[in-house]
């Protein structure tokens, strides 16, 4: 428990009946009466007893909790906010013994008397610590106002003043209240925002899953219950504060996820994307849901030159959307980017940063113009995953010439012609896709051939599927490395790949920068 000075108590609190009036028209939470306190207490993990009336009344009526306000018939209601000092009080009046204790029925009583003297507070010691407690959230009460939209991204106002009086209204109190702030003294104030983390912690410490959490909208944020709804709610008051300081004083202090232990220099940036991701929400928002292994769209956008190569993929993948991949087929289009093309691929490029999405693309070197047009976008820097280079092309870079002459003649004997005539012929020279398909038409005993992409392409992908390694033994097939490329995207690191990778001009590899 923190040694906090009593000079300054009672002050915070002389301002919230001051400024009764301004709290009552701008507070964005509102006060609670006994029974919905101690509802609302409840729901975030918090012991508290009682059903209509409780241990808020009882510590309200011994000094320990003040109200924040007086019901028509004199009751008390409070604001959420005494959800901390509530809590507070009850840890220093909670017995630290464990469940099993109670088997021991015969000395339990003298157990429990010794507990009491020797480890707890006194009354007279919770009595003299409660003041303190309230008073950390006495500030936070009245910045309410001014920063719970911030936290929350909504704001109420009262249904008797204009939504422009309203306003006006708020610029003249958030003035006064930030010049209070800059009486204060930071020192002490930034001992009580780490100590409203440290206790966030000790009720919950899962610091990401609050970062997560906070970059969530409310209306799921306002619905948790137990203890991380309960810690939830100590970082919010301790943000209030933190957003006070750190705007009326200029200083920087640590973010409420933060309250054991430390971290590496741009540790924060690699995980979160930032220093302070609660300063960059937008930006930290995709990190977080990395860091979980959420996806809300696709993880990497696979770019293939035409129609084999996609059906190829399909045949392995049968739903690449189900992987976190978005297959896009640029129908030979892309030396040149032109073309009933869904999305040109410098378009689609920028796009995929834009959304730290990662980019593959798969092209064939036999065609000097696409040599030219990928180099170009890797000049740019326009490409962050994979880039696949066929040498000469997507056929001969996987499969033997053996190996496509028997996939062809099963072709044919799946129309339900011989397949003799393609595994007898002349396949002399033939070095490349295109060589191939003119020579395979000449050679098939179907006539005329209607060589379809889509059939041809899938039937690559099914002899892949048989023979995941080449003809021989000769090793994994580029193909193969390809779609684990695709499927490792799920788990790489964006920035890291990024900021720690480029791609070597010749062999189109990802290399280190520093090489």
């Amino acid at each position: 428990m923190e040694e906090g000075s009593q000079e300054g108590i009672g002050e915070l609190r002389r301002y919230i009946d001051e400024w009764t009036n301004d709290l009552e028209l701008l507070r964005q939470n509102q006060l609670l009466d006994e029974s919905s306190f101690i509802r609302f207490s409840r729901d975030r993990g918090i012991a508290v007893f009682g059903v209509v009336e409780g241990d808020p009344g009882e510590f309200n009526t011994r000094g320990w909790l003040p109200h924040d306000g007086l019901r028509e018939n004199e009751k008390p209601l409070f604001h959420p906010f005494r959800l901390y000092p509530l809590y507070r009080i009850l840890e220093a009046c909670r017995l630290p013994i464990g469940a099993s204790s109670s088997l021991n029925r015969e000395d339990l009583s003298d157990f429990i008397a010794r507990v009491a003297d020797q480890v707890m507070l006194s009354v007279d010691q919770i009595g003299a610590a409660a003041p303190a407690w309230n008073r950390t959230v006495e500030l936070a009460i009245l910045l309410d106002p001014v920063y719970w939209p911030v936290l929350t991204g909504r704001y109420t106002h009262s249904a008797f003043i204009s939504e422009g009086d309203y306003e006006a209204h708020l610029d003249r109190y958030r003035e006064k209240v930030l010049g209070l702030v800059r009486t204060l003294d930071p020192g002490e104030w930034r001992r009580l925002h780490k100590e409203l983390r440290i206790q966030a912690a000790r009720m919950d410490d899962n610091g990401a899953l609050y970062l997560l959490l906070r970059v969530s909208k409310w209306d799921r944020r306002e619905k948790l219950k137990g203890h991380v709804a309960g810690a939830l709610w100590i970082r919010h008051i301790a943000e209030i504060v933190r957003r006070a300081f750190e705007e009326a004083q200029k200083e920087n202090w640590p973010e409420e996820d933060e309250a054991f232990g430390s971290w590496s220099y741009r540790g924060r940036t690699v995980a979160y994307g930032s220093e302070r991701p609660l300063d960059h929400t937008l930006e930290s928002g995709p990190h977080l849901a990395f860091h979980f292994g959420l996806f809300t769209g696709s993880v990497v956008r696979w770019y293939v030159e035409g129609d084999t190569e996609y059906y190829a993929i399909l045949s392995v993948l049968a739903d690449p959307s189900k992987a976190g991949i978005e297959l896009v087929n640029l129908r030979g289009n892309l030396k040149t980017e032109r073309g009933n093309i869904a999305l040109k691929l410098g378009d689609g490029l920028a796009e995929d940063r834009s959304l730290r999405r990662f980019s593959m693309i798969s092209f064939d070197m036999d065609v000097a113009a696409n040599v030219k047009a990928i180099r170009k976008h890797m000049e740019q820097e326009d490409i962050v995953g994979y880039i696949a280079a066929h040498r000469p092309d997507f056929e001969f870079a996987n499969f033997a010439l053996d190996e496509l002459v028997e996939i062809a003649a099963r072709l044919d004997e799946s129309h339900e012609f011989s397949g003799d005539a393609v595994r007898g012929g002349d396949w002399t020279d033939v070095t490349c896709a295109r060589d191939f398909k003119e020579r395979y038409s000449r050679l098939s005993a179907r006539r005329p051939v209607s060589f379809k992409a889509e059939e041809w392409g899938r039937a690559l992908g099914t002899y892949v599927i048989e023979h995941p390694r080449g003809l021989n033994d000769q090793g994994e097939r580029p193909f193969w490395r390809e779609i684990r490329a695709a499927l490792q995207c799920r788990i790489a690191h964006y920035d890291y790949q990024k900021d720690h990778f480029r791609f070597d001009p010749d062999t189109f590899a990802a290399v280190d920068r520093r090489l």
